[in-house]
């Protein structure tokens, strides 16, 4: 063999140094998760690997375990239907799912979106597996494999959810009060007076309609965000409806909005209704809570929307639901919603907050939308 010079031999390290994280990846791309389950073939799928992880297909390994997946691109989430009739939810880049909408599953790893694909852990794919799948997996990293059937780990027990007690009970929690007036309409108008005009008509209604209704203030008392919180969470209500009036410092900005909670703000304006409400808030304390009130996201999302949608009704514009950071909603340890009810920081809209026939039409809107809120959570039972 002739001797290869040494500029040359440099320059073939180099060449080979260059290629390195391609020949990397030819390597990744080769290898594969082998599945199998008792009485049916195993299957083949092909591993991504970042950093020290591997991450599988996740539509390909639920369907070969006998489960299905949908996707729901406007949330980014991806719903996981197992074999026992139990569903969980997961959410790309958060380590977190919600099975059967009720209770909090950690995860090992955050699902991700790959090339079109959602890709998980094998770890977490057997996380979530345990408990929506009739048998449960085990994983052998070492081997690269994973399988279902005889010899496979029992599966955890199932969280459990809250047992029921009766009539649902709902806290109504008229924003501001005593020395906070809230946000002033242009005439001089106080959210404070607004939002317990509507509390008190909402309570009139739910209670007519046998709902348990709790009022966070009831006059025109002060009460701190926390507290108004640890009301709703001594009482282990069913659900939370803050009442507020939005403000704005463009005159002309109006309609009705509903919100939920989120660490991140779903837009500009979202945020800054969130700071106006969080006066005083420790954000440390919202960012602690977030995983706890991440179980109750679609149920917040049911009712915000149910609501929202009523508001058309009274000639008001209503908004797309929203997220942001509202500390009343962090704090909560149940289904959640900010109702903002009009701009009163519109000429127009604060007279109409000023009608005591108005705010009963406010109220009825809200009451029609939780009374669909609840007619949808009793099918989904009875289902």
């Amino acid at each position: 063999m002739p001797a290869v010079s040494r500029p040359a031999a440099v320059l073939l390290a180099a060449g080979l140094l260059a290629l390195w994280p391609a020949l990397q990846a030819l390597a990744v791309d080769t290898a594969v998760l082998r599945l199998e389950a008792s009485g049916r073939p195993g299957v083949a799928l092909p591993l991504q690997s970042e950093g020290e992880r591997v991450y599988v297909p996740l539509r390909q390994a639920v369907e070969y375990l006998g489960g299905k997946t949908s996707w729901q691109a406007s949330s980014q989430r991806v719903l996981v239907q197992g074999t026992n009739g139990r569903t969980a939810s997961l959410n790309l880049g958060l380590p977190k799912s919600v099975v059967d909408r009720t209770s909090l599953l950690r995860l090992p790893a955050s699902p991700r979106l790959v090339r079109g694909q959602v890709v998980v852990t094998p770890e977490t794919l057997v996380t979530i597996w345990r408990q929506v799948g009739q048998q449960a997996p085990a994983y052998d990293s070492q081997r690269r494999l994973l399988t279902i059937g005889a010899g496979a780990a029992e599966p955890a027990e199932e969280p459990k959810a809250a047992p029921s007690r009766g009539k649902p009970l709902v806290v109504l929690d008229p924003g501001h009060g005593g020395k906070d007036p809230g946000a002033i309409g242009p005439s001089g108008l106080k959210e404070k007076v607004v939002t317990l005009e509507v509390g008190l008509k909402l309570r009139d209604l739910l209670a007519a309609r046998g709902f348990r209704v709790l009022m966070t203030r009831s006059d025109d008392t002060f009460i701190s965000l926390q507290r108004r919180a640890e009301i709703a969470n001594e009482a282990k209500a069913d659900l939370f409806v803050s009442i507020h009036a939005n403000a704005s410092r463009n005159a002309e900005a109006s309609g009705s909005q509903v919100f939920i909670y989120n660490r991140e703000a779903s837009s500009r304006q979202a945020a800054e209704a969130a700071r106006l409400e969080n006066q005083d808030a420790n954000y440390l304390e919202i960012i602690k809570d977030d995983l706890r009130q991440a179980i109750h996201e679609e149920a917040s999302i049911t009712a915000g929307g149910l609501v929202s949608q009523h508001f058309e009704t009274v000639g008001l514009n209503a908004k797309r639901i929203e997220r942001a950071p509202f500390y009343v909603l962090a704090k909560s340890h149940m289904p959640s919603i900010l109702v903002e009810t009009a701009f009163i920081s519109n000429n127009t809209e604060e007279s109409k907050l000023r009608s005591r026939a108005f705010c009963k039409r406010l109220a009825e809107v809200i009451d029609r939308g939780l009374t669909g809120y609840y007619r949808e959570r009793l099918s989904e039972k009875a289902n």
